[in-house]
Formats: structure tokens, C-alpha cells, sequence
């Protein structure tokens, strides 16, 4: 689905913080939204988690540093980290690029049964953000146009 030019692939999972989960069983694979990759702006560093590190639910397991602030990329569930994409290291710009493929941050492990309210279907992805979209136009009104 799409929110303006933003696009929302329907398989996947989202949370509040503009990231995105693909579920393989107790696995998931981590990245950013085009959304977020979009209002990130040119992402410049990245700090991954270790493999094998835990995390709790919500914690924060890796970083992202554009040329104006630093964002945490927070835990969906209590984890593991099974691997990195270490491309990132050296092309921290795949984030904003190619945020659905070669971008991904994480592969975790749910070391519990995923709580499914932090997630949210495609739909209610959706309808979420075009409400932050809209508050962003809002917010910026007059000094674009």
C-alpha cells in the first residue's frame, strides 16, 4: 500500500517508531520505512548490535546518525540478534535508498511469543501514518509552498 510516495509493502509488520518487521516464525528481519527513510534525510552512520546480544522488548538495539540528529531503532519484541547487515557499515545511505531490501538493520529471534500489539497490520500502518504525514505538511506549512 502507499501513502502518498511512500510505500508500505502488505506482508510486512510496522511499529510507531517508522520501522518495519518481515515474520518468518520466531524470526524477523528489521529495517526502516520508506517513510522514516525519507524524514531521516541523508543517513550518514550507523551503530549495529553484536550478534548473539539480547535485547528487551522496546530497548534500543542499534542507531542511525543523519548529518542533524541521532535516532534509536528500538526492539520490537525481547530478542536475540542472529546477524547485522554489515553493508551498512560502509553505506549507511541503503537505509534511505533501499529501505525494504538491501537496507535491513537486524535479523532477530523472538526469545518469547511476539506480543502482537506493538505491530501493526498494513492497514493500520497506513492510517497511522498518514496522520503523521499530515502533521509533518501541517507543521511545515507556508515555508515549502
Amino acid at each position: 500500500m502507499k501513502v502518498d510516495e511512500f510505500m508500505f509493502p502488505n506482508e510486512l509488520k510496522y511499529m510507531k517508531g517508522h520501522m518495519w518487521v518481515s515474520l518468518e516464525g520466531k524470526k524477523a528481519l528489521l529495517g526502516l520505512t520508506s517513510l522514516g527513510a525519507s524524514l531521516s534525510k541523508e543517513i550518514v552512520h550507523i551503530d549495529l548490535p553484536l550478534e548473539d546480544e539480547v535485547f528487551e522488548a522496546l530497548e534500543p538495539l542499534a542507531s542511525f546518525e543523519t548529518i542533524k540528529s541521532v535516532t534509536e531503532v528500538n526492539s520490537p519484541f525481547r530478542c536475540r540478534v542472529l546477524k547485522t547487515n554489515q553493508l551498512l557499515l560502509d553505506k549507511p545511505s541503503l537505509l534511505n535508498k533501499d529501505p525494504y531490501a538491501r537496507g535491513w538493520i537486524a535479523q532477530i529471534e523472538a526469545l518469547d511469543e511476539i506480543p502482537q500489539d506493538e505491530l501493526m497490520n498494513v492497514g493500520e500502518a497506513v492510517k497511522y501514518y498518514k496522520q503523521i504525514l499530515s502533521a509533518e505538511r501541517d507543521k511545515y506549512k507556508g515555508i515549502y509552498e
